[in-house]
């Protein structure tokens, strides 16, 4: 059974960083902590350190971005903030003026972080190796939070102390350059004071490997591609890392604490349990509410088992069983009819009463996810015990497939990396598929079939959103109708006698509208902005 480890120890511990009452980066909630009185034993500051863990994406938050992608469709507005905004970033119908995009906006995060930085010296006669190792985690926390808020909101500002004041705390943005600059130094300050590897109580903190990966990402979303391809390849030999080798138990229970991991937020069952039952829960399974909904789009992107692409030209499809001999990766990422479920039925969103196309907690696309749903959920009630994966290995190879093309094109180094990928989901390797399909290999070809694999491979885990943010590609793929599923012709695998039909029309859901560049940056929240001076508006969003 899995254990409570350090992403529980702290959950009440919230200290009062700043002494003012109005800050406008963000306020955090008092506390009767005190500097004078807390500062006295290594065990506080290991506690203080460890908090940092609770600011990580945990499932039911980090998932929401499939929402805003064009893997997913979000069915409602009715979500607490970026949740709620979901389906309004998605179809880029969000308005400034009446909505906030704040739940990245974590500069509560970053007081905490420097709230330790400042204190830890503090502590007598502190083991030396300790503190160094707690010094280093925080610093990774410190860049993922940054490097997520330059994602967001580009230029933020840059804080490195704690205010005192609220005049001080009234400070301008910095450039997203500088900013990245400074993520990337903590990562290169933390690596070296952290382990390979933890036990027993301590696995799940940072390691040195974590440090790495999370530069590899912020290379690679910047643009700056050698650089990525070196902090990548530097994880590949740490020879940590490897592919688990069951793809759907990966994202189970089995898969916590695997030799995949790089860096997950730790669900457990009964005490710290994810809530994606209503995110992600099938209704006849679990009651759950099915707020997020896989396209279609994303469905008809997966390859044959052939490794055709697009699928329908293998010699073997059918139009009455579309979703036979596919890349298993579909299977075990989505439900889609004829599916069988965690509890052993068929799903049937044309004829269940539960799971019907377009009924109350039932799916609008036809489709809904597999792989990220803990399969023992069967209970009506939010009680996943299945870890969220925020960064594993099989990113980091297609982080170093993608640097290393971008840098000097196609290497049988990169297509190495590719291939272990997509070995593990038992289709063929890149030289074989582009056989198969007749295409020429180069950089631009193997940068298309490289971006197609990250979505594949990564579906469901809220990376594509990033993807298009900073490939520039969302006038292309979030602008236009989406749909339903399109079983016009009929499904061979759902029941048609008694009543029962195995047909359902294409019928659209919405309209998306992702024709500004302003799209490609978040507003700062305004509640943000009336608090400061000195911090203003993004002007895309003026």
């Amino acid at each position: 059974m899995k254990r409570i480890y350090i992403h529980t120890i702290l959950l009440s511990f919230i200290c009062l960083l700043n002494a003012c009452s109005r800050d406008f980066l963000d306020r955090a909630p008092l506390d009767d902590y005190s500097d004078e009185t807390y500062w006295t034993t290594e065990q506080d500051a290991v506690k203080f350190a460890s908090r940092i863990y609770e600011f990580m994406p945990s499932a039911d938050f980090f998932v929401c971005y499939e929402g805003m992608s064009d893997n997913a469709f979000s069915k409602t507005a009715s979500w607490g903030n970026t949740l709620r905004n979901a389906q309004l970033i998605g179809n880029s119908t969000f308005v400034v003026t009446t909505g906030s995009l704040g739940d990245e906006w974590k500069y509560d995060q970053v007081r905490h972080c420097f709230e330790f930085l400042e204190q830890v010296d503090k502590v007598p006669d502190m083991n030396e190796d300790l503190k160094k190792r707690l010094v280093a985690e925080v610093k990774v926390a410190l860049a993922y939070r940054y490097f997520m808020m330059t994602m967001l909101y580009r230029d933020v500002p840059l804080v490195m102390k704690v205010f005192t004041s609220v005049a001080e705390s009234d400070v301008p943005k910095e450039d997203k350059a500088a900013v990245v600059a400074q993520v990337l130094q903590w990562l290169d300050e933390a690596a070296p004071d952290l382990l390979l590897t933890y036990a027993g109580d301590d696995r799940g903190r940072f390691t040195q490997g974590a440090a790495l990966a999370l530069k590899a990402r912020v290379l690679l979303y910047n643009g700056r591609y050698p650089e990525a391809a070196a902090a990548a390849k530097s994880v590949m030999d740490l020879d940590a890392y490897a592919l688990y080798p069951d793809y759907y138990n990966l994202f189970q229970m089995e898969g916590d604490y695997s030799s995949e991991d790089v860096i997950s937020f730790i669900h457990v069952k009964e005490t710290k349990p994810n809530g994606l039952r209503d995110i992600a829960g099938v209704n006849s399974v679990s009651g759950g509410t099915l707020y997020l909904n896989p396209l279609p789009s994303l469905v008809d992107d997966y390859e044959s088992a052939n490794g055709y692409y697009p699928f329908t030209g293998d010699p073997a499809y059918d139009p009455h069983a579309p979703y036979h001999n596919r890349d298993p990766r579909l299977g075990a990422t989505v439900y889609y009819p004829g599916s069988i479920l965690a509890n052993n039925k068929k799903y049937d969103p044309i004829n269940s009463p539960l799971d019907k196309i377009g009924g109350d907690k039932a799916t609008y696309t036809g489709y809904a996810f597999r792989k990220i749903f803990d399969k023992t959920e069967l209970e009506v009630r939010d009680n996943g015990g299945n870890d969220w994966k925020i960064l594993r290995y099989a990113e980091v190879l297609l982080t170093y497939a993608e640097a290393a093309n971008e840098a000097t094109g196609p290497s049988a180094a990169v297509i190495a990396a590719i291939d272990e990928v997509r070995s593990r989901a038992h289709m063929p390797g890149v030289n074989e598929t582009f056989a198969i399909n007749g295409w020429t290999l180069n950089q631009s070809t193997l940068r298309t079939f490289i971006r197609h694999e990250r979505r594949i491979e990564l579906a469901g885990e809220g990376h594509r959103y990033f993807d298009i943010l900073r490939w520039k590609i969302g006038q292309q793929v979030l602008q236009g109708p989406i749909y339903t599923l399109d079983a016009s012709q009929g499904l061979a695998d759902i029941d048609n006698t008694n009543g029962n039909t195995n047909k359902f029309p294409k019928t659209k859901l919405e309209d998306r509208y992702f024709n500004n560049d302003k799209f490609y940056v978040w507003p700062i929240p305004q509640s943000i902005l009336d608090q400061a001076r000195n911090l203003q508006q993004q002007p895309e969003w003026r």
